[in-house]
């Protein structure tokens, strides 16, 4: 085979795998969600997402630290704990079903500080 061909048969070669692999890239779709100012809750109770890679991003308006965290079905991933003005997100994959977001900060789910996200 000659140089010239073997040199363009490579970076056709190459060519096709990059294509492949930026095609086969999977990006997270984000939700976002804010903790309160005022108390220990967060913006939302509910969140909707569809299976996949999801990504829950929340702002801290608050005084007070607090993060965001995912739990269920075998899945517990938490974010940072992030002081005011400060983002915490955390990213998972999830299947479908029914799952908890909460802030990790002791004490402040079981003051309430959670909600319901539902995958679909």
């Amino acid at each position: 085979m000659p140089r010239v061909r073997r040199r363009l048969l490579i970076a056709t070669l190459i060519a096709i795998v990059g294509a492949l692999t930026v095609a086969g890239v999977v990006y997270a779709k984000t939700y976002r969600l804010s903790a309160s100012k005022s108390k220990l809750a967060f913006n939302v109770t509910t969140i909707r997402a569809t299976k996949g890679k999801v990504t829950l991003s929340m702002s801290n308006p608050s005084s007070l630290p607090h993060g965001v965290a995912i739990k269920g079905h075998g899945v517990k991933s938490k974010g940072k704990t992030v002081n005011k003005g400060g983002t915490s997100r955390v990213t998972v994959t999830l299947k479908k079903g029914t799952y908890t977001f909460y802030c990790p900060v002791s004490g402040h789910e079981a003051a309430g500080m959670k909600g319901r996200l539902i995958v679909s």
